[in-house]
């Protein structure tokens, strides 16, 4: 997958290349300068030179390149990791062409910038800027279908009794408490900005209020077709792996500053659901990497999960 680091560093540079050109091609045509920051009563509140906002922009730029290869290089053996930061990179990547795009063509010929109302497009632009190119980067990283298992789990690996033929589903919830505060922190403090400022001041944080809620709690399942991490409000985001994909479960410890925190994490080959610190359902996978649940009784889950893989090996 030597393409993806590929697409993480030179999706920024492309897009904020772009914007650099842009505006230095049409630096004749601000009279009144560029703007460059819009407050939080939808204002102009800052404007520079063309040639400023065109070397801002590579800066910008040339930082989310370094930052990308990084990251790309402590996940280089974790194919999710690696289609998560394309999806990342491109989505930035198109939020950097976006945002600055409008600025600039906003401020084509005018007298005065500065104090003058933003366009009220700026932030829709953004935002689906934002999905398209998120979805983009996605669909790029697109990877082969991870080889099957073919050999049962390890003999010493945890198994349940199960008799021959009957079926099984184990399921827990498990809540983030640190998370669900803070969504409702952000929410509260959207509302507030909206009545005190102005309508669409608390816009900001009531959308990551609300793309933060779904994501406090979670439903892990294991049944005959693998096991599912899928959120508790919303149908998604989900994963799945399925039995064929499994070379073994197992119960780890994971602490939750180890690993980044709270919520979707990637380190190395490791991809880890983590809502608390504790005992993790750890599933080891064809490919080489490793998915990290943080989950009570998580035990009994990776024993049921190597039964169901054997069973569905023999069969």
């Amino acid at each position: 997958m030597p393409r993806i680091p590929l697409i993480a560093v030179g999706s920024p540079l492309l897009a904020t290349g772009a914007v650099a050109l842009a505006a230095l091609a049409w630096r004749d045509r601000f009279p009144a300068g560029v703007a460059s920051h819009v407050g939080p009563g939808g204002l102009v509140d800052g404007v520079t030179t063309a040639r400023t906002f065109a070397a801002t922009a590579l800066t910008i730029g040339v930082g989310l390149a370094v930052l990308w290869g990084l990251v790309a290089r402590s996940v280089r053996g974790n194919p999710t990791g690696l289609r998560v930061l394309a999806a990342a990179s491109v989505g930035s990547a198109a939020v950097l062409t976006a945002g600055p795009a409008v600025l600039l063509v906003t401020s084509l010929d005018r007298g005065r910038v500065l104090g003058e109302p933003a366009t009220g497009w700026l932030l829709p632009v953004v935002v689906l800027a934002l999905a398209a190119g998120s979805l983009l980067g996605w669909a790029l990283a697109r990877v082969p279908a991870p080889a099957e298992a073919r050999q049962p789990p390890p003999p010493d690996a945890p198994r349940v009794e199960l008799p021959a033929g009957g079926r099984a589903v184990w399921t827990r919830v498990v809540a983030a408490r640190p998370m669900l505060a803070g969504a409702v922190t952000l929410a509260a403090l959207g509302v507030v900005l909206s009545a005190a400022v102005s309508p669409g001041a608390g816009v900001p944080a009531l959308v990551v209020a609300a793309l933060l809620a779904p994501t406090t709690s979670v439903r892990v399942t294991v049944d005959h077709s693998g096991v599912s991490v899928r959120a508790t409000l919303v149908p998604r985001p989900r994963v799945h792996v399925p039995l064929a994909r499994v070379v073994r479960a197992g119960r780890s410890d994971v602490r939750a500053r180890e690993l980044g925190g709270w919520g979707l994490r990637m380190r190395g080959e490791r991809t880890a659901v983590v809502l608390r610190s504790g005992e993790a359902l750890d599933l080891e996978l064809t490919d080489g990497s490793r998915l990290l649940v943080t989950v009570d009784d998580a035990a009994t889950a990776a024993a049921l999960v190597n039964t169901l893989a054997e069973r569905s090996r023999v069969c």
